[in-house]
Protein backbone atom coordinates (compact mmCIF):
# COMPACT_ATOMS: atom_id res chain seq x y z
CA UNK A 1 0.00 0.00 0.00
CA UNK A 2 1.69 3.53 -1.06
CA UNK A 3 -0.05 5.48 1.97
CA UNK A 4 2.23 3.32 4.27
CA UNK A 5 4.99 4.12 0.98
CA UNK A 6 6.41 0.56 0.72
CA UNK A 7 4.58 -2.89 0.45
CA UNK A 8 6.72 -4.34 3.96
CA UNK A 9 8.11 -3.29 7.41
CA UNK A 10 9.58 -6.28 8.52
CA UNK A 11 13.45 -5.94 8.65
CA UNK A 12 13.90 -8.61 5.59
CA UNK A 13 15.13 -6.27 2.90
CA UNK A 14 18.24 -8.04 1.67
CA UNK A 15 16.62 -11.25 2.37
CA UNK A 16 14.05 -10.94 0.04
CA UNK A 17 16.51 -9.83 -2.49
CA UNK A 18 18.82 -12.52 -1.75
CA UNK A 19 15.37 -14.94 -1.78
CA UNK A 20 13.23 -16.40 0.70
CA UNK A 21 9.74 -18.19 1.11
CA UNK A 22 6.51 -16.18 1.55
CA UNK A 23 3.66 -16.37 2.44
CA UNK A 24 0.55 -14.22 1.93
CA UNK A 25 -2.00 -15.14 4.08
CA UNK A 26 -5.45 -14.00 3.08
CA UNK A 27 -4.63 -12.82 -0.31
CA UNK A 28 -7.51 -11.63 -1.58
CA UNK A 29 -6.93 -10.38 -5.13
CA UNK A 30 -2.96 -10.91 -4.46
CA UNK A 31 -2.04 -7.41 -5.61
CA UNK A 32 0.95 -7.48 -2.50
CA UNK A 33 1.56 -10.67 -3.57
CA UNK A 34 2.13 -9.21 -7.36
CA UNK A 35 3.80 -6.33 -6.17
CA UNK A 36 6.07 -7.65 -3.93
CA UNK A 37 7.17 -10.95 -6.05
CA UNK A 38 8.27 -8.62 -9.35
CA UNK A 39 10.17 -6.20 -6.55
CA UNK A 40 11.83 -9.36 -5.64
CA UNK A 41 12.39 -11.81 -8.39
CA UNK A 42 14.44 -14.21 -6.81
CA UNK A 43 12.25 -14.73 -3.65
CA UNK A 44 9.19 -17.42 -3.92
CA UNK A 45 5.81 -16.22 -2.94
CA UNK A 46 3.02 -18.45 -2.03
CA UNK A 47 -0.99 -16.72 -1.88
CA UNK A 48 -3.65 -18.57 0.52
CA UNK A 49 -7.53 -17.27 0.54
CA UNK A 50 -10.33 -19.35 1.13
CA UNK A 51 -12.06 -18.41 -2.29
CA UNK A 52 -10.70 -19.55 -5.86
CA UNK A 53 -12.16 -15.92 -7.09
CA UNK A 54 -10.15 -13.94 -5.55
CA UNK A 55 -7.13 -15.06 -7.09
CA UNK A 56 -5.98 -13.43 -10.51
CA UNK A 57 -6.55 -14.55 -13.85
CA UNK A 58 -4.19 -14.73 -16.54
CA UNK A 59 -0.30 -14.39 -16.54
CA UNK A 60 1.26 -14.35 -13.09
CA UNK A 61 4.84 -13.99 -11.89
CA UNK A 62 6.74 -17.26 -11.89
CA UNK A 63 7.47 -16.85 -8.61
CA UNK A 64 4.32 -17.34 -7.41
CA UNK A 65 1.62 -20.08 -6.26
CA UNK A 66 -1.67 -20.10 -4.96
CA UNK A 67 -3.78 -22.29 -2.95
CA UNK A 68 -7.33 -22.37 -1.86
CA UNK A 69 -7.68 -23.10 2.05
CA UNK A 70 -9.39 -21.64 4.76
CA UNK A 71 -6.57 -20.01 6.94
CA UNK A 72 -8.07 -20.18 10.38
CA UNK A 73 -8.63 -24.19 9.90
CA UNK A 74 -5.38 -25.29 7.79
CA UNK A 75 -2.45 -23.55 6.43
CA UNK A 76 -1.80 -26.17 3.66
CA UNK A 77 1.79 -26.15 4.36
CA UNK A 78 4.81 -28.52 6.73
CA UNK A 79 5.99 -26.70 9.74
CA UNK A 80 8.57 -24.38 9.42
CA UNK A 81 8.30 -23.57 5.67
CA UNK A 82 8.33 -19.89 5.27
CA UNK A 83 10.57 -16.93 5.87
CA UNK A 84 7.71 -14.33 6.25
CA UNK A 85 4.30 -13.81 6.57
CA UNK A 86 2.31 -11.02 5.36
CA UNK A 87 -1.44 -10.99 6.50
CA UNK A 88 -3.61 -7.43 6.23
CA UNK A 89 -7.51 -6.37 6.52
CA UNK A 90 -9.21 -9.17 7.89
CA UNK A 91 -10.81 -7.13 10.48
CA UNK A 92 -13.84 -8.37 8.76
CA UNK A 93 -13.10 -12.00 8.17
CA UNK A 94 -11.85 -14.08 11.49
CA UNK A 95 -13.92 -14.40 14.60
CA UNK A 96 -12.24 -14.36 17.63
CA UNK A 97 -11.55 -17.81 17.91
CA UNK A 98 -10.46 -17.91 13.94
CA UNK A 99 -8.02 -14.58 14.98
CA UNK A 100 -6.01 -16.94 17.77
CA UNK A 101 -6.61 -20.41 15.61
CA UNK A 102 -4.81 -18.45 12.59
CA UNK A 103 -2.02 -17.16 14.66
CA UNK A 104 -0.96 -20.78 15.87
CA UNK A 105 -0.98 -21.73 12.59
CA UNK A 106 1.15 -18.79 11.34
CA UNK A 107 3.56 -19.82 13.91
CA UNK A 108 3.95 -23.52 12.91
CA UNK A 109 4.45 -22.88 9.31
CA UNK A 110 6.65 -19.88 10.10
CA UNK A 111 10.98 -20.90 10.67
CA UNK A 112 12.21 -20.15 13.83
CA UNK A 113 13.95 -16.90 13.36
CA UNK A 114 11.05 -15.93 10.99
CA UNK A 115 8.63 -12.83 10.44
CA UNK A 116 5.17 -11.92 10.63
CA UNK A 117 3.67 -8.52 9.51
CA UNK A 118 0.14 -7.83 10.19
CA UNK A 119 -1.96 -4.97 9.05
CA UNK A 120 -5.30 -3.62 10.42
CA UNK A 121 -7.35 -0.60 10.52
CA UNK A 122 -8.78 0.80 13.96
CA UNK A 123 -12.61 0.83 12.84
CA UNK A 124 -13.74 1.61 16.25
CA UNK A 125 -11.94 5.09 17.08
CA UNK A 126 -11.37 7.39 14.25
CA UNK A 127 -9.91 10.73 15.06
CA UNK A 128 -12.20 14.25 14.58
CA UNK A 129 -15.40 12.13 13.96
CA UNK A 130 -19.07 13.70 13.74
CA UNK A 131 -21.88 12.53 14.18
CA UNK A 132 -22.59 10.49 10.73
CA UNK A 133 -19.28 8.50 10.89
CA UNK A 134 -20.01 7.86 14.93
CA UNK A 135 -23.03 6.07 13.65
CA UNK A 136 -21.55 4.35 10.74
CA UNK A 137 -18.80 2.76 12.51
CA UNK A 138 -20.97 2.22 16.08
CA UNK A 139 -23.08 -0.31 13.53
CA UNK A 140 -20.12 -2.04 12.19
CA UNK A 141 -18.82 -2.72 15.87
CA UNK A 142 -22.48 -3.68 16.38
CA UNK A 143 -22.70 -5.69 13.44
CA UNK A 144 -19.14 -7.62 13.91
CA UNK A 145 -19.64 -8.11 17.64
CA UNK A 146 -22.73 -9.85 16.75
CA UNK A 147 -20.51 -12.19 14.54
CA UNK A 148 -18.53 -12.90 17.05
CA UNK A 149 -15.71 -10.50 15.01
CA UNK A 150 -13.78 -8.30 17.35
CA UNK A 151 -14.10 -4.89 15.32
CA UNK A 152 -11.08 -3.65 17.93
CA UNK A 153 -8.53 -6.60 16.45
CA UNK A 154 -6.16 -3.83 15.72
CA UNK A 155 -6.16 -3.22 19.56
CA UNK A 156 -5.84 -6.98 20.33
CA UNK A 157 -3.14 -8.14 18.35
CA UNK A 158 -0.23 -6.95 20.35
CA UNK A 159 -1.48 -9.42 23.05
CA UNK A 160 -2.56 -11.88 20.66
CA UNK A 161 0.42 -12.37 18.47
CA UNK A 162 2.81 -12.35 22.06
CA UNK A 163 -0.14 -14.95 23.44
CA UNK A 164 1.13 -17.24 20.57
CA UNK A 165 4.62 -17.67 20.94
CA UNK A 166 5.82 -14.86 18.86
CA UNK A 167 7.85 -12.33 19.85
CA UNK A 168 6.83 -8.54 19.26
CA UNK A 169 9.79 -6.57 17.41
CA UNK A 170 7.47 -3.64 16.36
CA UNK A 171 4.45 -1.66 16.38
CA UNK A 172 3.94 1.13 13.99
CA UNK A 173 0.95 3.41 13.78
CA UNK A 174 -0.28 5.02 11.25
CA UNK A 175 -2.96 8.15 10.76
CA UNK A 176 -4.46 7.94 6.89
CA UNK A 177 -6.62 10.76 6.23
CA UNK A 178 -9.71 10.19 5.03
CA UNK A 179 -11.15 12.82 2.41
CA UNK A 180 -8.92 15.64 3.04
CA UNK A 181 -5.28 16.59 3.11
CA UNK A 182 -3.91 15.34 -0.54
CA UNK A 183 -4.73 13.03 -3.12
CA UNK A 184 -4.54 9.55 -0.92
CA UNK A 185 -6.84 11.08 1.40
CA UNK A 186 -9.05 11.19 -1.17
CA UNK A 187 -8.44 8.02 -2.83
CA UNK A 188 -8.36 6.21 0.80
CA UNK A 189 -12.26 8.16 0.82
CA UNK A 190 -13.15 6.10 -1.87
CA UNK A 191 -12.10 2.40 -1.04
CA UNK A 192 -13.89 3.27 2.54
CA UNK A 193 -17.14 4.55 0.80
CA UNK A 194 -17.25 0.82 -1.90
CA UNK A 195 -15.97 -0.96 1.35
CA UNK A 196 -19.07 0.36 3.13
CA UNK A 197 -21.52 0.49 -0.11
CA UNK A 198 -20.32 -3.59 -0.51
CA UNK A 199 -21.52 -4.18 3.07
CA UNK A 200 -24.77 -2.51 3.35
CA UNK A 201 -26.95 -5.57 3.31
CA UNK A 202 -25.49 -6.62 6.59
CA UNK A 203 -25.33 -2.81 7.74
CA UNK A 204 -28.88 -2.43 7.73
CA UNK A 205 -29.77 -5.83 9.65
CA UNK A 206 -28.56 -3.29 12.55
CA UNK A 207 -30.23 0.24 11.13
CA UNK A 208 -33.17 -0.84 9.39
CA UNK A 209 -33.48 2.89 7.89
CA UNK A 210 -30.44 1.46 5.74
CA UNK A 211 -32.57 -1.12 3.83
CA UNK A 212 -33.09 1.95 1.46
CA UNK A 213 -30.36 2.13 -0.53
CA UNK A 214 -30.88 5.85 -1.09
CA UNK A 215 -31.29 6.81 2.32
CA UNK A 216 -27.75 4.66 2.64
CA UNK A 217 -25.96 6.40 0.02
CA UNK A 218 -27.29 9.66 1.34
CA UNK A 219 -25.78 8.76 4.79
CA UNK A 220 -22.25 7.88 3.16
CA UNK A 221 -22.26 11.25 1.43
CA UNK A 222 -22.32 13.38 4.24
CA UNK A 223 -19.59 10.88 5.98
CA UNK A 224 -17.42 11.64 3.26
CA UNK A 225 -18.14 15.64 3.50
CA UNK A 226 -17.59 15.39 7.28
CA UNK A 227 -14.57 13.66 7.56
CA UNK A 228 -13.39 16.51 5.02
CA UNK A 229 -15.11 19.25 6.86
CA UNK A 230 -13.48 17.92 10.68
CA UNK A 231 -10.28 16.52 9.23
CA UNK A 232 -11.16 12.92 10.15
CA UNK A 233 -8.15 10.50 10.21
CA UNK A 234 -8.25 6.82 10.77
CA UNK A 235 -5.06 4.78 12.61
CA UNK A 236 -3.34 1.92 10.88
CA UNK A 237 -1.60 -0.75 13.16
CA UNK A 238 1.15 -2.63 11.84
CA UNK A 239 2.83 -5.41 13.91
CA UNK A 240 6.00 -7.54 13.04
CA UNK A 241 6.54 -10.17 15.44
CA UNK A 242 9.04 -12.88 15.38
CA UNK A 243 9.43 -16.65 15.81
CA UNK A 244 11.88 -17.08 18.44
CA UNK A 245 14.96 -19.47 17.13
CA UNK A 246 14.43 -21.92 20.45
CA UNK A 247 11.30 -22.53 21.97
CA UNK A 248 10.98 -20.06 25.14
Amino acid sequence: MWLLHRNFKAPLGKELQDGIVVLDSGCGPATWTFDMAKEFPSSKFHGVDITPLSFPEGVKPDNCEFQVANIAEHIPYPDNTFDYIHQRLLVMGLTHESWDKTLKEMFRVLKPGGYIELHEPNFVKLRNTGPFIQQLHNTISGMLESRQIPADIALQLDDRVSNAGFDMEQIVITPMAINHKNKAGCLLWEDYRHAYMNIRPLMSMQNPDWESIEAYELHMDACGQEAKERKTYLNWYTYVAQKPLKEH
